[in-house]
């Protein structure tokens, strides 16, 4: 990541924080870390399953247009060195870069990770409620290109950027028509909805 990305991405949590972000990333230490119930907080459970299932439980909460994602790190998270792994970080940043993404491009859009830019800058330790919080910084038709950062008690661990690669329309639909069971089957259902879906420039 260049300086000025940093830069950028560390002053978006600055604002944040000033805003009143802070007390949503609060850190539970000690006898309070075994008590925290994040849906005390306003937190609901993430709805998304497949790979993200597996590194949570993740945590949500809408705060204006923004969606925040959280984790409070279990002891499955932790290194040997009693420290949150870089790679749980670097999978909560890109799940919530992916939410962020879709919150703009729409649910039904295709899309992709296709460049992630972090760096830490202290560790999280269990106990630790981790809290990412993105921002859009500019979209086109092909690509959106997102900064922001993940917080312990108000405090970044890690800032980053992220750029998502935009699909065509109707590329979701087909993909599901090819994974479908005995698609290329005659007359199978997902067959028949692969055949019958034209591309915007005409091809199938």
């Amino acid at each position: 990541m260049s300086d000025g990305e940093v830069q950028a991405a560390g002053g978006s949590g600055r604002d944040a924080e000033s805003a009143g972000w802070s007390p949503a990333g609060r850190r539970p230490t000690g006898s309070d870390a075994a008590g925290f119930d994040p849906a005390a907080q306003g937190w609901h459970p993430d709805p998304y399953g497949d790979f993200v299932a597996h590194i949570g439980p993740l945590w949500r909460r809408v705060d204006g247009p923004e969606e925040l994602i959280a984790v409070q790190i279990a002891p499955q998270h932790l290194t040997r060195g009693g420290a949150a792994a870089a790679g749980l970080l670097l999978a909560l940043f890109d799940h919530a870069v992916g939410v962020a993404s879709y919150r703009v491009a729409g649910e039904q859009a295709m899309l992709a990770t296709i460049q992630l830019n972090c760096q830490f800058l202290r560790e999280a330790r269990c106990g630790d409620f981790v809290v990412c919080r993105i921002a859009v910084a500019g979209m086109d038709t092909t690509e959106i290109v997102l900064t922001g950062d993940c917080r312990v008690d108000g405090a970044p661990i890690l800032v980053g950027s992220g750029i998502i690669k935009r699909g065509r329309a109707g590329a979701r639909d087909r993909r599901a028509a090819a994974r479908a069971p005995d698609a290329d089957a005659p007359g199978a259902t997902g067959a028949a909805v692969s055949g019958s879906i034209a591309g915007s420039d005409g091809t199938r």
